[in-house]
């Protein structure tokens, strides 16, 4: 999929624009979910792809190694005013072919009862529901997904 004026690049977790948009992401759940959810820390290793629109940062996708061969996305998220264009796909498929350049066979993530959205996105891509994974197993409110690469 092309969309005109879209634009991704690698970009540490230190990254300015990474920072705004995660911090975003982790206000909006918090605000969907209460402030009690987990606060899972970044792997050191993680790699972050930033999506900007015409020049605006307005998504990110986070990819942590977890084993070998297994890699885990983070902290996937579109600004509410970037949405409904399709920019998480190509934030999907991104973070996919990045995994795959790096030796991964096998996604995982989680995400959460509420967002509808995220869940049609990763099941319409191939993802199918696991069980828990730490520190998740406990939250009533998450949900575990991955996908052989």
């Amino acid at each position: 999929m092309v969309i005109e004026g879209v634009e991704l690049r690698p970009a540490p977790p230190t990254d300015a624009e990474v920072l705004a948009l995660t911090t975003a992401q982790q206000a909006e759940l918090a605000a969907m979910y209460g402030a009690d959810q987990p606060l899972v820390a970044l792997h050191p290793d993680i790699a972050f792809t930033l999506l900007t629109l015409d020049g605006a940062p307005v998504g990110c996708v986070g990819l942590q190694p977890v084993g070998p061969g297994l890699g885990e996305i983070k902290r996937m998220y579109v600004a509410p005013s970037a949405r409904g264009w399709g920019l998480s796909r190509i934030l999907l498929e991104a973070v996919e072919a990045t995994a795959r350049t790096s030796g991964m066979t096998r996604l995982r993530l989680e995400t959460g009862t509420k967002q509808v959205e995220a869940i049609a996105l990763y099941t319409n891509h191939g993802y199918h529901p696991t069980p828990p994974y730490p520190p998740f197993e406990h939250e009533i409110a998450s949900l575990c997904y991955a996908k052989d690469l």
